[in-house]
């Protein structure tokens, strides 16, 4: 960072006058007793005035805004986390002759001196869940730190601050796999909810269909959802009223000579694949379906599917 962009011998000259300054470019005139006169904002000295002075060199001074960057990670009051610090300080040359003076013209080393230093010790004062609050103590701090007493000393002045504190890059992905795993949670839980709530739903379809004796019906609806098949076959295993209902459906569909056997056999079959656990042997459907008094068989078919 160069401040100072030039230096010459002053040459008096009847014929030329001395170079005019600008808003952006100033002059330091320095004579052999070390006397310093800047002259900037677009004035000039006259001949005079140089003959008067005696000034023997001249320096160029570039009183453009310049930017100070650091861009660093820095460890935190947290053992082990680390600030992702960003900084930025528009800084620019107020008084080029003090500039001069102190022979502060490379900065650069001024700032490596200071400014990582300063940033690191300050940053050991805050957890890593308040980079907020450390960014806005850079920015306020900054204003009476040593570092801007070292730049008003050599003429310069900050005119702003910028100030971005982020976790390091290594907590910002340990931190996204927390959330990651959180969020998978509570999509996990919200669609075993959906789940729960669509499995009740055919469950109560199911039951309705079985109550109406419509086997194929409440066997395609089991097969929709395997949680309402299972909310279904624990109810029959624990509900006796229900567990009787089916039962007498399965005797009154076996008894009904209005269906044919491969009618039964569909019914019952969509009905086993419902529930794997009643007691019905296809094989056996055209023997019951023969048999004279088919109803007394019902207390000892029932206590099978106890």
């Amino acid at each position: 960072m160069h401040f100072i962009e030039d230096v010459k011998d002053v040459k008096f000259s009847f014929l030329e006058k001395p170079p005019a300054s600008s808003m952006t470019y100033a002059f330091v005139y320095v004579n052999n007793h070390n006397e310093y006169y800047a002259v900037k904002n677009g004035e000039r000295l006259s001949r005079s005035e140089l003959r008067i002075g005696k000034y023997k060199r001249v320096y160029t001074v570039n009183m453009q805004q310049q930017t100070i960057t650091y861009k660093e990670e820095v460890p935190s009051a947290t053992r082990g986390r680390k600030f992702s610090v960003n900084l930025f300080i528009d800084i620019a040359v107020e008084h080029p002759e003090r500039l001069v003076q102190q022979n502060a013209g490379e900065f650069g080393t001024v700032i490596d001196n200071n400014l990582p230093f300063w940033v690191e010790s300050e940053a050991r004062f805050f957890p890593i869940e308040e980079e907020l609050r450390f960014a806005r103590h850079i920015e306020e701090f900054l204003q009476t730190s040593p570092l801007v007493k070292v730049l008003r000393d050599a003429g310069i002045v900050v005119r702003n601050v910028r100030v971005l504190i982020r976790q390091g890059v290594r907590d910002q992905v340990h931190d996204k796999a927390i959330a990651d795993l959180h969020r998978n949670a509570e999509l996990s839980s919200y669609q075993e909810a959906l789940d729960l709530e669509e499995a009740r739903r055919i469950s109560a379809s199911i039951k309705e269909a079985l109550e109406a004796g419509d086997f194929i019906t409440a066997g395609k609806l089991g097969e929709k959802n395997e949680m309402a098949k299972r909310l279904v076959e624990s109810e029959f295993c624990q509900n006796q009223t229900f567990k009787y209902e089916v039962n007498k459906q399965l005797l009154n569909l076996i008894n009904d000579h209005s269906i044919d056997q491969f009618e039964a056999e569909q019914r019952l079959a969509k009905l086993k694949k419902l529930f794997p656990h009643l007691p019905v042997e296809l094989e056996k459907i055209n023997r019951k379906k023969q048999i004279a008094g088919p109803r007394r068989e019902l207390p000892s078919y029932l206590n099978k599917g106890d």
